[in-house]
């Protein structure tokens, strides 16, 4: 697929990051594109522009994208971006980072996928982009919590989420991190902890009866 992603930020360049790793053909656009892909040695196409500048959109192939990924820190511009990749350009299948669930339910019927940040990870991305994804997982118990069955699991985080914060990891499957098991203790998992190499993450989802 040809994908384009609109935004270096750390969600935006992990993004990037897999997308090669599953050979797709990739293209960033962020007004500093240049400078961060030369920062972090990237092999990559990119433009230095604003993510809603026709010209800067039309450089970067958005008339032949498959897809396109408005992941930038500023939401209003990746709505923008999402509209006009979606009613201009015609592509079919356009995913946004926006900030409030709550908000943002009202753009469910405007033709693209919105994610917001507390579910924001990059595996929602990819399977947003139809790929199957396989998370390392390394234990899994169940325990019956005030007469709710919760299903934990615990998993090692891939390189491109280390240094990321547990609100930037929330899983949009139902599951949510508990806690962090850090040099063999167990730390509570609060919305700013960030997450270090050697880490593992307990997952807990609620099992259906």
């Amino acid at each position: 697929m040809q994908i384009i992603v609109l935004g270096a930020s750390r969600a935006g360049l992990a993004l990037v990051r897999r997308l090669i790793e599953k050979e797709h053909d990739v293209v960033l656009v962020d007004p500093e594109a240049s400078s961060v892909v030369e920062k972090i040695n990237l092999n990559i196409v990119y433009i230095d522009g604003v993510i809603i500048d026709l010209e800067v959109l039309r450089e970067a192939g958005i008339e032949m994208a498959d897809a396109v990924c408005a992941v930038s820190e500023n939401e209003n511009q990746n709505l923008m971006a999402s509209q006009i990749a979606r009613e201009m350009f015609n592509v079919k299948h356009v995913i946004t980072r926006v900030f409030d669930t709550d908000d943002y339910k009202l753009f469910d019927g405007s033709g693209f996928v919105t994610i917001s940040s507390p579910e924001l990870t990059v595996e929602a991305f990819i399977r947003e982009l139809g790929e199957q994804t396989v998370e390392k997982k390394v234990g899994f118990c169940e325990q019956n919590v005030l007469g709710h069955m919760i299903s934990f699991s615990l998993i090692e985080p891939s390189e491109d989420l280390i240094g990321g914060k547990i609100r930037e990891l929330e899983d949009t499957d139902g599951r949510h991190v508990f806690g962090v098991i850090r040099h063999e203790h167990l730390l509570l998992a609060v919305p700013g902890m960030r997450i270090e190499k050697g880490d593992k993450l307990i997952l807990a989802t609620e099992k259906l009866k």
